[in-house]
């Protein structure tokens, strides 16, 4: 039966796709794979793709993979650059969904070199589940946003979210009505927010990107009111579903010139609300010159 559910998904999937074992080996992959990489199936079969990973995007690409497993979530999107039969990387974007019934991956795949005009590349930039921006259009978008802000003189607030209580209600009422409760989340977070200012980075994890902003004071106030909507229940189901946010903020141009500076910024402070009592929000913490030294 597991031979027959490959086949049919593999046959019918437009995309390059492939089944990989929970290690990361290819056990399956269909016709398209040869016309983007050059590999036919025979050279792929068996391999791992950490073979095939650029080093600069490993840790990060399998930190991200390993979040299907250890954070109770059943997709997420990865993007990495993928060595070619040429000798040359393209970078593929990753839909990812686990099966743990199968105990492995079922991965479409997306050449993002392609034109921008093309269908494809929207695709690309999309999380499979909630429909937002993912990890790959962060990457590519912000740092624009960024320059702009330079150029303005403009401020602009990235916004590291973490949701608590998420892996409980997977481990109560499971995977689907986890699954829903993040499309839900997505939902209410762009309410308040440009659909295309929110990020779902992979497993519960969001990034709000602000763009423009007046002050630290305005941010507050938005996060407040994201917070407040976050915190209530919602039913699905027939389940009442709660969770709550921790958030960390990191502000252009005070706390950083680049997107990975901002990021770290967020996501340390983040940590902070967490290692504090979580379902908060924080900024970078400013260091007294004792502790700086």
């Amino acid at each position: 039966m597991l031979q027959m559910e490959r086949y049919a998904w593999l046959s019918l999937t437009h995309d390059m796709g492939t089944v990989l074992s929970i290690d990361g080996r290819f056990d399956d992959v269909n016709t398209q794979w040869e016309a983007v990489t050059g590999y036919d199936e025979c050279e792929l079969l068996g391999s791992y793709l950490v073979e095939f990973m650029h080093f600069d995007d490993r840790e990060r690409a399998l930190a991200d993979w390993q979040s299907l497993i250890t954070a109770d979530v059943s997709t997420t999107s990865v993007a990495f650059r993928f060595l070619c039969k040429d000798g040359e990387y393209k970078r593929l974007s990753w839909n990812l969904m686990y099966s743990p019934e199968h105990e492995c991956f079922f991965c479409t795949v997306k050449d993002v070199n392609e034109s921008l005009s093309d269908m494809a590349i929207q695709y690309a930039y999309k999380d499979v589940l909630t429909g937002l921006g993912n990890r790959l259009f962060l990457m590519d978008a912000v740092p624009a946003w960024i320059e702009e802000a330079h150029r303005g003189g403009a401020q602009l607030a990235v916004c590291f979210l973490d949701l608590d209580g998420f892996k409980l209600v997977n481990d109560t009422y499971g995977h689907k009505v986890g699954d829903l409760l993040l499309k839900k989340v997505a939902e209410k977070l762009t309410r308040s927010v440009p659909r295309d200012c929110v990020v779902r980075l992979g497993g519960d994890e969001f990034v709000i990107v602000l763009r423009d902003v007046a002050s630290r004071e305005a941010v507050t106030h938005l996060l407040q009111e994201l917070m407040q909507s976050i915190n209530t229940a919602v039913c699905i189901e027939g389940q009442d579903c709660s969770v709550g946010v921790s958030v960390g903020v990191g502000m252009f141009p005070d706390d950083g010139a680049s997107l990975e500076e901002l990021v770290q910024v967020a996501d340390e402070a983040m940590y902070d609300v967490k290692r504090e009592g979580k379902n908060d929000f924080a900024f970078r913490r400013k260091l007294s010159k004792e502790n700086a030294a």
